[in-house]
């Protein structure tokens, strides 16, 4: 008599070649979706990462203009300009804006001596932290001033064309392509808008710094861009193409 046990739902029969080949299929479909799932966020990290580091560096900026009582300004160099001159563009928002395709790197100054040698500034020494491996993660398309501030630099602007005497800063501001952005002790600084896009060509998305000039605030925001949305010439089309972050309030 065979005393063998025997349990219910066992059985000797194994995987067919067809099952092992859906099993295949389906892991390599996974794999290959993980893969570029990951791909795609390496993409974006350092449009992000370089966001955040220049909104560190403004609110470096803002902290030591309130620490110190002095002018703090950031301008961005080195610069490249093709076209040599200074040129600034205007509409009906009241926004300057002034970009080229050349590079630039944040450099942070102050104002030691600003009763004996007003307007004079030097590099903030302890800033280097902050401004260091930006432009190894993003590039500066473009920096416009709104509100009070575009209008001053608008007022400048023709002011220097008309061969007149300039105004506070104007000269300095002629040495750069870009504008320069001062904080002030009472915690404000200049109204702008700062984008800024992926040093990697891969990654079409671009990013907007804002600083809100009344109270010095910063924030950003992502820019999503598809593919058939770059045929446009100018990057100022992203910004007209998208809602606005908020109207910037003047620095007083």
């Amino acid at each position: 008599m065979n005393n063998r046990q025997h349990f219910a739902g066992t059985s000797n029969k194994g995987f067919s070649l067809l099952e092992l080949l859906l099993v295949l299929v389906i892991v390599m479909l996974l794999f290959g979706a993980a893969v570029f799932e990951y791909s795609s966020m390496g993409r974006g990290v350092s449009l992000s990462e370089g966001a955040n580091r220049m909104e560190s560096l403004f609110r470096f900026a803002r902290s030591e203009a309130e620490r110190s009582g002095k002018r703090v300004r950031i301008r961005f160099g080195p610069i490249e300009s093709e076209s040599g001159n200074l040129s600034a563009q205007t509409d009906s928002t009241n926004t300057v804006e002034i970009a080229s395709t050349a590079e630039y790197y944040p450099v942070v100054e102050w104002e030691p001596n600003p009763v004996e040698m007003p307007g004079q500034f030097k590099s903030l020494a302890n800033s280097a932290s902050f401004t260091e491996g930006i432009n190894e993660l993003v590039k500066i398309e473009s920096i416009q001033l709104s509100g009070l501030d575009a209008q001053m630099a608008r007022i400048n602007t023709e002011t220097d064309s008309s061969g007149e005497t300039p105004t506070d800063n104007s000269p300095d501001q002629l040495e750069y392509t870009l504008p320069i952005l001062h904080f002030f002790p009472d915690g404000s600084c200049n109204s702008a808008r700062i984008q800024l896009a992926d040093i990697n060509p891969e990654n079409l998305n671009k990013s907007i710094v804002e600083l809100m000039g009344y109270t010095g605030t910063v924030k950003h925001q992502l820019i999503e861009i598809l593919p058939e949305q770059t045929a446009g010439p100018d990057t100022n089309e992203v910004l007209e193409a998208e809602a606005s972050l908020g109207q910037a309030e003047p620095a007083p």
